[in-house]
């Protein structure tokens, strides 16, 4: 009997292996367009006195609504925050210089998120003012950012979250700054995070890959695992930018556990790599936009995939784990949850007091909510016929576009490697893959 009583004795004692869920997406960019469409749905509370307030974040919160329960569910949640927010409603804006509301924060805090990316090439579209301005509405928000500071040291500071006993270290750096460059006086102006391409930019306000690769070694000591999020890429390519890999490569190597890329507005391969001391480790080349108006004029079924795969998107869930206190945390699992950003652009300038709706929808929970509305007009009796089959016609549409973009959005993301079948699931170890 001693034997059974000590075994379940230690069975009791046994540790749990330490695990967190991070789930990533793609650049937030505030079109005209997407602040109309998130106006379009603002609901106000009159309250007991004074001017009206919004009861939904100025509309934004409808905005995010599809995917809020997928950020929530992270232990971390990250999005690329592609637009300075000034709070100041005057600020010059157009096709390419970006600022969001304040609202826009608070909703994206309500949907799950709690960490933004700062370094990107639209940071200084309200000049320098605009970068510390934005870390105070962040602050007001309950989000934390990184990528950007008041000295070049501090935009290279690790932001270090702690989760169920794990230090994960996020860093955020760009690779282009639209022709623009961070302040001279790098100790006492708000610099950016910067790597340029060495044939693309002047090496004059940024480090080198060489430098970069240091830095991420020294944060790397500072956590149980690190995750660096790039702008980096070119636009509208499904193909990584050969300096990008190269880039990647040493970034891993130093000690990022995974690269979470964005900028080309389109998606990019998700690859895994084994480093030489026999670590695994992921990256991500670009997620491509999470919510913006590009590829409005897409049109199912009227041969416009390239405009279509603007709005192709995904949401990155990356499980670490760690067998017990002290030892080394690992990358155990990932999973992509594709993403479509849902445009009625046609619809709404073709017909009076119809909302403008522009956001991002998970595809699986749109496929499965088609099937059950088709499967319900089996049972409609009240309905005549021709309006039965235009209705049925409508949802069977939707369900061909849902199902298209899901198969195109897996295929581009989680290409088959050698000896690897295709991906259906959207789920594939860390490790499967090479780069």
């Amino acid at each position: 009997m001693f034997v059974p009583v000590f075994l379940l004795a230690s069975s009791l004692c046994a540790t749990p292996p330490e695990r967190v869920e991070l789930v990533f997406g793609g650049d937030v960019i505030p079109h005209g367009e997407v602040k109309e469409a998130a106006a379009d749905h603002d609901r106000t509370d009159p309250g007991d006195a004074g001017p009206a307030r919004s009861a939904n974040h100025e509309g934004w919160d409808h905005v995010f609504a599809p995917i809020a329960d997928t950020l929530r569910s992270a232990d971390v949640a990250m999005v690329n925050l592609e637009t300075p927010v000034s709070g100041d409603p005057r600020a010059r804006t157009g096709p390419l210089l970006f600022d969001a509301p304040p609202a826009l924060l608070h909703a994206l805090a309500n949907a799950g998120v709690d960490v933004v990316s700062l370094a990107n090439n639209h940071a200084f579209d309200q000049r320098r003012a605009g970068i510390p301005l934005t870390w105070a509405h962040l602050a007001e928000a309950g989000i934390q950012g990184v990528g950007s500071g008041p000295s070049e040291a501090a935009a290279w500071e690790p932001l270090i979250v702690e989760k169920h006993g794990m230090r994960i270290g996020f860093l955020s750096i760009t690779r282009w700054l639209n022709g623009a460059r961070n302040p001279m006086d790098p100790d006492v102006s708000p610099q950016v995070a910067f790597v340029p391409y060495a044939s693309k930019e002047p090496r004059k306000s940024g480090l080198s890959p060489e430098s970069a690769a240091e830095l991420v070694r020294a944060a790397a000591r500072r956590c149980d695992a690190l995750i660096v999020a790039i702008h980096w890429g070119t636009e509208y390519s499904h193909t990584p930018h050969p300096e990008d890999r190269k880039l990647a490569r040493a970034l891993v190597e130093a000690g990022a556990l995974a690269i979470i890329g964005h900028h080309p507005h389109v998606l990019q391969p998700i690859e895994s790599y084994r480093t030489t001391s026999g670590r695994n480790a992921l990256v991500a080349f670009s997620l491509g936009n999470l919510l913006a108006n590009q590829g409005r004029g897409f049109i199912h079924g009227r041969h416009m995939e390239e405009e279509g795969r603007k709005r192709d998107s995904l949401l990155l869930r990356l499980s670490l784990s760690r067998p017990e206190p002290g030892a080394p945390v690992s990358l155990e699992d990932m999973s992509v949850l594709p993403v479509w950003i849902d445009n009625n652009h046609y619809v709404a300038s073709g017909k009076r007091n119809v909302p403008r709706h522009i956001g991002p929808m998970l595809l699986d929970e749109e496929v499965r909510t088609l099937h059950e509305r088709l499967l319900a007009l089996t049972s409609r009796a009240d309905l005549p016929p021709r309006e039965l089959r235009q209705e049925r016609t409508a949802l069977e549409r939707r369900l061909d576009l849902a199902r298209s973009r899901r198969e195109v959005i897996l295929q581009i993301a989680l290409p088959p490697g050698p000896g690897v079948a295709p991906v259906e699931s959207g789920r594939r170890r860390v490790g499967e893959t090479s780069g």
